[in-house]
C-alpha cells in the first residue's frame, strides 16, 4: 500500500479528521492534505509521527 493508502485507512479507521489527525502528529493539514492526495511523499519518519498519531490516546 502507498504511504497516502497507509495514512487515509489508519485515519480513517481512527475516526479523526484531516485536521485532528494534524494537530496530533504536528504536522500542518495542507501537508497532511498533499501526503493524502499523493502530490507530497512523506519522509519515513514523518509517515511514522503521522501513523503514531491514529493510534488511541
Amino acid at each position: 500500500m502507498s504511504s497516502s493508502g497507509s495514512i487515509i485507512d489508519a485515519r480513517a479507521r481512527a475516526g479523526l479528521s484531516q485536521s485532528q489527525l494534524a494537530r496530533r502528529a504536528g504536522v500542518p493539514q495542507p501537508n497532511l492534505s498533499a501526503c493524502e492526495a499523493g502530490r507530497v511523499q512523506p519522509r519515513p519518519e514523518t509517515l511514522a509521527r503521522i501513523l503514531a498519531a491514529t493510534v488511541p490516546l
